[in-house]
């Protein structure tokens, strides 16, 4: 054990084995907040949802509620409880965890994509800024060489090789082979390639997220019992820590495509006449856009393009479920995200820890190796 070691009177491993257990006794709690928060969700949702299409459908644009007749008014309500009915069954631990999962994988398959695009890219410029290969120089008739190869090094000094300087200085003919006309060089149909596999992943994308719009996801697991709850969350604090963030994540990945199948109905309704694209929703939970004062769930744009006779830019509204809106009007969600944070701020000083500990155990397995000598047999000996 090394002197550090013996000062603190502590080992790493079994400080290590200590935190493991720790962190397996608030995993079981946190499960459990993390379950009733989303219990509580399901229960506000299709309220929350029809009270922010009203604030958005009655007081902003009033005329297009008014002109809708009842039977439509009835229709498009009943679709908007149909997607918020199919938005709560998948609002679960387990669904939220399938979910993750697939947002990691995009992640990965999105950095994959992005680095072949860059490679492709540099090698075209290698190729166009690489200069060509300079052609030998000939030398005039009576050109004296000088070398420092030894003269064994160069019969033709002595008459072994004669040879006329003319010819060795020519190099000799290569043989081309001219490409048929009806063939295709190699470049382009490797890039036909590179094309037709990026459409393939594209396409598969898509039929991927117009799955997580329906709200169904490939895999359903059953719900864990109390017993094995703790089975199938992370052992250790950072990656704990993680899962809750991959969790948040999840969640509003689905509250986002929820808010965007219901913009949908508003289009095909007429309440509506933009849709914004997914993307932009993404950027705005982001915090790359800024956005301008509403109602709860309900998303303000100002657009400072002119379109036609809005010379000065026009405001875009549309439906944007987000966690935080439903915390601020529930005080139920409330309570439940403040023990969430109190767990959160826990396994940030238990990550800590482990780092700690992580770095003992580094540090006295390379002490360890440095003091026990390879070769039993001492240098001399």
């Amino acid at each position: 054990m090394s002197t550090t070691d013996n000062r603190s009177g502590y080992d790493p491993e079994s400080q290590l084995t200590q935190l493991k257990q720790l962190c397996r006794q608030r995993s079981r709690v946190l499960y459990r907040d993390q379950a009733l928060y989303l219990q509580i969700l399901r229960d506000e949702l299709q309220e929350r949802a029809l009270q922010a299409l009203f604030a958005l459908v009655t007081k902003v644009e009033p005329s297009r509620f008014s002109a809708l007749s009842p039977e439509a008014r009835q229709q498009f309500q009943a679709s908007v409880v149909n997607l918020t009915q199919r938005c709560s069954v998948v609002l679960t631990v387990e669904q939220l965890m399938v979910l993750a999962q697939q947002i990691r994988e995009e992640a990965v398959r999105q950095d994959d994509r992005s680095r072949r695009e860059m490679v492709k890219v540099l090698g075209k410029q290698l190729q166009q800024t690489t200069p060509s290969a300079p052609e030998p120089q000939r030398d005039p008739k009576g050109s004296v060489h000088l070398s420092l190869d030894s003269p064994l090094q160069q019969p033709e000094l002595f008459g072994l090789q004669p040879s006329a300087p003319d010819q060795r200085s020519e190099p000799e003919p290569e043989i081309q082979s001219m490409p048929e006309s009806d063939e295709e060089p190699l470049d382009e149909r490797v890039d036909d390639l590179d094309v037709l596999q990026s459409l393939f992943e594209l396409a598969g994308e898509a039929l991927q997220s117009q799955a997580d719009d329906d709200g169904g996801d490939g895999a359903m697991t059953s719900p864990p019992t109390e017993g094995n709850q703790v089975e199938f969350l992370p052992a250790m604090p950072d990656t704990l820590l993680s899962w809750m963030q991959s969790m948040d994540l999840a969640l509003a990945r689905r509250l986002r495509n929820l808010s965007h199948a219901i913009n949908v109905e508003m289009l095909r309704s007429g309440l509506a006449n933009a849709l914004l694209p997914i993307t932009l929703l993404e950027a705005v939970l982001r915090g790359q856009v800024e956005t301008q004062s509403s109602a709860s769930n309900v998303l303000r744009l100002r657009l400072p393009m002119p379109i036609g006779e809005f010379e000065q830019g026009m405001d875009v509204l549309c439906l944007l479920l987000r966690s935080s809106e439903f915390e601020f009007d529930s005080p139920r969600l409330r309570r439940v995200r403040h023990r969430l944070h109190d767990h959160q701020r826990a396994l940030l000083k238990m990550v800590q820890q482990q780092r700690h500990w992580q770095r003992r155990v580094l540090d006295r397995e390379a002490l360890n190796h440095w003091q026990s000598p390879s070769d039993p047999i001492p240098p001399g000996g």
